[in-house]
């Protein structure tokens, strides 16, 4: 009985972290949208019509990053493009009181996506354990290679 109680819990704790890792586009575009309302003061008007360029853009980003037949170059090339074409789309809605504060944000940005870049890159656990695991592998075939020529 306990066993199947853990097992239960297993599967939805497994389920649980799953869900949670979805990613909404309304979500993050209306999480977008109050804080660039903050920043740059948008009027209701301009907040739907930028609410619709971001989900716009958040959708066909997803779209990209869940194309497992590109390289990933190309969807990096891909997404800047998008973002890009949203940055100038979003700047032809603002005022001009607006676009400098709109533009030190695209700056932000910009350079937050640069630290990212240049953060090493740390390979997920279960990665660096299977990597382990073929360099043991390797190492205990090597020795049993060895062990076969000295007893030739």
């Amino acid at each position: 009985m306990k066993k199947l109680f853990l097992a239960v819990s297993a599967v939805l704790f497994s389920l649980t972290l799953t869900f949670a890792q979805d990613v909404n586009p309304e979500e993050k575009a209306k999480q977008t949208v109050t804080e660039w309302t903050s920043t740059l003061k948008l009027t209701e008007e301009q907040q739907a019509q930028v609410y619709n360029i971001v989900l716009e853009h958040k959708k066909a980003k997803l779209a990209i990053k869940a194309d497992t037949a590109q390289a990933e170059e190309a969807k990096q090339t891909q997404i800047a493009a998008l973002t890009a074409d949203m940055d100038k789309k979003v700047s032809e809605l603002l005022t001009d009181e607006q676009k400098p504060l709109y533009a030190k944000i695209v700056e932000e940005r910009a350079a937050k996506k640069s630290e990212k870049m240049q953060e090493p890159v740390v390979q997920p656990k279960e990665e660096q354990k299977e990597e382990e695991q073929g360099q043991e592998q390797q190492q205990e075939q090597n020795e049993q290679q060895e062990q076969q020529q000295e007893q030739k």
